[in-house]
């Protein structure tokens, strides 16, 4: 399947008066047309600031550092801001990660659905109006609540609002920053199924930014899994998440709730992510993994180590063996 878009090397750092934190450091992934790609890792991974260097939306101390992102043959980076401007929203659409950052709590969410279609889009206000209906229809609104305010709608409603402004000029590809984290989990089931219909039904692409494994294992066709700004491993969702080659993604395994697990016990990996201040030498994961060795002061490239399957590990090979280690809860406690 070809690539929409084809990230590489991409490097984004923050300015800081103790030097430049490199929030992301080499990153490389494609997203094939028309597939549901999860991005995950802990908390302060990349992850976010990757999405938002895809949109040309981070903070003004952030810049791009290296690399390029290749959508629809065009690269990302390096465009100007009109160029992006034209874009974003008809091309390339954003779900922020609390649905009120997306909605004017001032203005009616009808009205900020006509504002997009007729300002960016072009549409008359007749043609709007109707496909305003259309986008709430296909998000599982009712339409007659185009006139309330977003104060009037609950959480799942307010993201299914955003969902829809995203969707509004029919976007090739939508990033969608923790779209579900500030929900129940049975709203986040029904958000999740909106987005998996959309890709369905309309051919979207979507990157879907999440710190769950369960999000992903439930909604995506392909994971790329990152630690500390880099990749560590990718490819399909079942090969990855049944079969992981890198010993971080074996540890996120460990922490996802498994009811095959004896008492549902989960094991954490110890210790935290390094500073993105100054990063360690070699691979980034080796002072928390219990695996390392020696030849782990080397920094390992991203190599395809299983068809369409790739990981930055020194072990990758061996990753059988480590798998049954890496179940062990003593294992991580060393």
């Amino acid at each position: 399947m070809d690539a929409l878009l084809s990230v590489r090397d991409l490097a984004v750092h923050y300015a800081t008066s103790a030097g430049p934190v490199r929030a992301v450091d080499g990153a490389s992934f494609d997203v094939p047309a028309g597939s549901i790609v999860g991005l995950v890792g802990e908390s302060g991974c990349g992850k976010s600031t990757l999405g938002r260097a895809l949109m040309g939306v981070m903070p003004r101390a952030a810049r791009i550092a290296g690399g390029s992102a290749v959508f629809e043959g065009r690269d990302l980076v390096g465009r100007s801001a009109a160029e992006r401007r034209a874009l974003l929203w008809r091309r390339l659409a954003f779900v922020p990660q609390t649905a009120m950052n997306a909605l004017d709590p001032v203005q009616r969410v009808g009205a900020q659905l006509m504002e997009v279609l007729v300002e960016r889009g072009g549409l008359s206000r007749r043609a709007a109006t109707a496909r305003a209906a259309e986008l709430f229809s296909l998000v599982g609104l009712d339409a007659r609540r185009l006139s309330d305010w977003p104060h009037q709608f609950s959480g799942g409603m307010r993201q299914r609002a955003s969902i829809a402004l995203a969707l509004a000029l029919e976007p090739a590809l939508v990033i969608a920053d923790e779209p579900v984290t500030a929900l129940d989990v049975i709203v986040q089931r029904q958000i999740l199924d909106v987005l998996k219909g959309l890709q369905s039904r309309l051919g979207l692409a979507m990157i879907l930014v999440t710190h769950d494994v369960a999000v992903v294992a439930y909604a995506c066709d392909r994971v790329v899994v990152m630690y500390a700004g880099r990749v560590v491993e990718s490819g399909p969702v079942r090969a990855v998440l049944e079969a992981p080659l890198h010993p971080y993604t074996m540890g996120l395994m460990n922490a996802f709730p498994d009811l095959e697990r004896a008492g549902g016990e989960l094991v954490p990996i110890e210790g935290s992510p390094p500073s993105l201040l100054n990063p360690p030498s070699g691979c980034r994961f080796a002072p928390r993994c219990p695996f390392a060795v020696a030849k782990c002061a080397e920094d390992p490239a991203l190599a395809e180590i299983a068809p369409d399957h790739h990981a930055a590990c020194w072990r990758a090979g061996e990753a059988p063996e480590l798998r049954a280690r890496a179940g062990e809860a003593a294992t991580w406690a060393r």
